[in-house]
């Protein structure tokens, strides 16, 4: 995990006007639909250069689309994110159908009537219990399908390679001690981010609640003479101030989540680059880990290596 965050920071910051670009990211993401193709479009680009052995800084355009493939591989990253969280997603309506549809009925009947209220009662927690482990089960590898899927699509800059399960699934097998890392990677990530989040909502907060007290003077007791005009002073001031921050605090937020897929995303280049990528002929073919016969019991092909621990 180390090693993928040290590697992806200092691609990151060593991009000139890295800064300025994630802002910009965080600003074209709040387009709908249309920034999120752009942002997946220039940040699975920059990995596929990674793939490929290419150690370049950040591209010097969002909208460059130098390789002429931005929004088409923007546009495919959203349909495989799509699809597949179609997959926790039914297991959770599956669930919810066992435990609150017709199994429910039964076991509520039960308790009703007082038959068999203590073994419907367990086995509806038991089959609850079940699906919710199914349904984490199911969202990490959901996520870990979307991003190797991802990633093949970027590379052959075709849809169907994202679909390719047989060569997801064996690329996960082949190093899934690497994606877990990456995995690690991103929840440290998110956590912190939601620390930094929950800080400058506690922020916003304050200043508006000090501009309130600054605006009455400490003096909560409106003027009966002007109660109209010392409450409209009082809303204006503290809902102006509020506004102003909330946007600033959301585009923070935005912006910080553009820096927590820009390091996810270049980490999973470091990840794929271990396959050999150059050597990688059609999209069904195998990959020359596959023709090795597991030759590379490292994950990385004799003339790489992994980001430095």
């Amino acid at each position: 995990m180390q090693g993928y965050f040290s590697a992806a920071w200092n691609d990151i910051k060593s991009s000139p006007g890295w800064f300025g670009k994630l802002l910009l990211l965080g600003l074209v993401s709040l387009i709908p639909i249309f920034g999120a193709i752009v942002v997946a479009g220039y940040l699975y680009g920059w990995a596929r250069d990674m793939a490929w052995g290419v150690r370049s800084p950040m591209p010097e355009h969002i909208f460059g689309n130098e390789d002429g493939r931005l929004y088409s591989r923007g546009f495919f990253v959203l349909v495989i994110g799509l699809a597949c969280s179609l997959l926790p997603w039914v297991v959770e309506i599956i669930g919810s159908i066992l435990t609150g549809g017709s199994f429910g009925f039964w076991a509520g009947w039960g308790y009703r009537s007082g038959f068999m209220s203590l073994p419907l009662g367990m086995a509806s927690g038991l089959v609850g219990l079940v699906f919710f482990v199914l349904s984490i089960a199911a969202s990490l590898f959901a996520v870990f399908f979307f991003w190797v899927g991802s990633m093949r699509m970027s590379i052959y800059g075709r849809l169907s390679a994202g679909f390719q399960f047989g060569k997801v699934w064996s690329m996960l097998r082949h190093d899934f001690n690497g994606i877990l890392r990456i995995l690690g990677m991103a929840v440290l990530m998110g956590i912190a981010v939601t620390v930094v989040a929950s800080i400058i909502t506690f922020l916003v907060v304050f200043v508006c609640v000090a501009v309130g007290v600054a605006v009455t003077g400490g003096n909560l007791n409106i003027n009966a003479s002007r109660p109209d005009a010392a409450i409209v002073s009082m809303v204006f001031a503290i809902g102006g101030v509020a506004v102003v921050l909330a946007v600033l605090a959301g585009f923070a937020s935005m912006v910080l989540a553009m820096f927590v897929m820009a390091m996810v995303t270049r980490a999973l280049g470091y990840w794929t680059r271990q396959f050999d990528v150059p050597a990688w002929r059609g999209q069904d073919d195998p990959m020359p880990f596959e023709l090795a016969g597991g030759a590379y019991r490292s994950g990385y092909p004799p003339n790489q290596q992994p980001p430095t621990r």
